[in-house]
């Protein structure tokens, strides 16, 4: 809805009041080229830690690399600053500079459920309390237990679309 424009003050009236820098992590799932990624906004309202580990941070998560993530920083760029303009913040420019999205190694892929993937890095995110502060070690998140399920939750859902595919044709 952002990144079309067309309902871009509406979005940023909605996101200013619900004070999403209040909250430790803020969870932005962006569909673009039909494909599901997630930015996650960790500690935005920590501004006196800029530039620190315990600070403000943007990570991309991308299960699928092929699509170049790496196209996305200036639209989420642009969609940060007018959040931060949204919120009448003083220290846009040196939050900007100091706050660079970060691309992380996640879990890829082998399937289209790109959607399922956004769904679990935010479970992760909620379960792991341990996690905290410390960003660092993200790739410790992802369970490969979790990851075959994963898999397996991809293929029932092939299944049941296969089987509602068999079931309006007939």
């Amino acid at each position: 809805m952002y990144i079309t424009g067309k309902h871009k003050s509406k979005v940023l009236k909605w996101i200013k009041a619900k004070k999403i820098f209040t909250r430790r992590y803020v969870f932005i799932p962006i569909v673009y080229w039909r494909h599901w990624s997630l930015l996650v906004l960790c500690n935005f309202g920590d501004t006196n830690y800029l530039g620190t580990p315990k600070g403000p941070r943007m990570l991309l998560l991308d299960s699928l690399r092929t699509t170049q993530p790496k196209r996305l920083p200036s639209v989420i760029n642009s969609f940060i600053t007018d959040i931060l303009k949204t919120e009448e913040r003083e220290d846009i420019g040196q939050f900007t500079n100091q706050v660079q999205l970060e691309f992380p190694e996640v879990p890829q892929q082998s399937g289209s459920h790109c959607g399922i993937y956004v769904l679990y890095f935010i479970y992760c995110f909620l379960k792991i309390e341990k996690l905290g502060e410390d960003l660092s070690q993200l790739g410790a998140l992802f369970d490969p237990k979790v990851l075959q399920n994963l898999e397996d939750i991809r293929k029932a859902i092939l299944l049941y679309q296969e089987k509602q595919d068999g079931t309006i044709t007939e």
